[in-house]
């Protein structure tokens, strides 16, 4: 249990960026705060996280058996507030994201069963999840389905991060389900000379993470749409992880069978060339408004 806790605390700092959930509770600026994890086995860990990161560790140790998290009691962050769409765009060092939670930010809004957001000036946008205990948990025979439509300008044209991978040939940025399940995690720690489930080192880190492959949209104009896209939760031709290994492969199966029955945020993710998350953004022919806008409905049918 004691490695399991280390492997949660350490995780979180490589995961946060595709991890964080917007919460009307964080009121607080993202500073840190010390964190304690016990166990009813003895195990104990203590570590400092941001507020941000505190959200989805309360998560994580809800998943395990006979585990509380203690926090500092003035800062007042809960998991409670799991409702909603974010969405996620790169810094402006293109290294890592963060959520628009702030009026500022130009967030996501929903109205009805539509989804809908403006692309930043020259910020490449990640992710549009939701963490939504309505749509998550077990998702094993599930469809997901959405109708993506883009609009806003006549003019204007998407590009994604290259980050040294070739473009797709006339495909300037696509959009694909995207998934996210700690619980399917693998083997972190194996025994000298044996085979790692869940991908190469680190294992446990990448099929925690899965994205709709092939199926997508391609972004091609400024207005398209409404373009369908349907994906079968349990097709293992269908998903691949963080490492590019499809759910087909025996090697990460149990994995992806464990992760889609333990969803804990869905939604979209943007990319371009043989990336799937590096981020795609509208170069605008002038300063908007108006704002090239991405809109969608999402459905989890039977």
């Amino acid at each position: 249990m004691v490695r399991r806790l280390a492997a949660v605390l350490g995780a979180l700092a490589i995961v946060l960026a595709t991890t964080l959930t917007s919460s009307a509770n964080l009121a607080r600026a993202d500073g840190p705060t010390e964190v304690t994890i016990t166990c009813g086995d003895g195990a104990a860990m203590t570590g400092v996280v941001t507020l941000s990161t505190l959200l989805e560790l309360t998560q994580e140790v809800q998943d395990m058996t006979g585990c509380a998290l203690s926090q500092d009691p003035s800062v007042a962050v809960t998991s409670t507030d799991q409702t909603g769409w974010t969405v996620y765009d790169y810094n402006p060092s293109d290294q890592a994201i963060a959520p628009r939670n702030s009026p500022s930010k130009m967030p996501a809004t929903t109205s009805g069963n539509v989804t809908t957001f403006v692309f930043r000036p020259q910020i490449f946008t990640a992710l549009l999840t939701t963490t939504d205990k309505n749509l998550t948990g077990d998702l094993s025979a599930k469809t997901l389905s959405a109708n993506i439509t883009v609009s806003g300008n006549t003019v204007g044209t998407f590009s994604y991060q290259p980050h040294g991978c070739g473009p797709a040939e006339g495909v300037p940025g696509f959009v694909r389900f995207y998934f996210r399940s700690a619980r399917a995690s693998g083997s972190s720690d194996p025994a000298p000379g044996t085979p790692v489930k869940g991908g190469l080192p680190p294992a446990g880190f990448y099929t925690q993470f899965w994205w709709s492959n092939p199926r997508h949209v391609d972004l091609l104009n400024a207005t398209q749409g409404p373009i369908n896209l349907t994906v079968p939760m349990n097709d293992l031709a269908e998903w691949s992880d963080w490492d590019g290994k499809p759910a087909a492969d025996a090697f990460v199966t149990e994995q992806f069978l464990t992760a889609i029955a333990n969803v804990q945020t869905v939604g979209f993710s943007f990319g371009g060339g043989c990336f799937f998350e590096n981020g795609v953004r509208f170069d605008y022919p002038g300063t908007p408004p108006p704002y090239e806008e991405f809109s969608t409905t999402f459905d989890e049918l039977p």
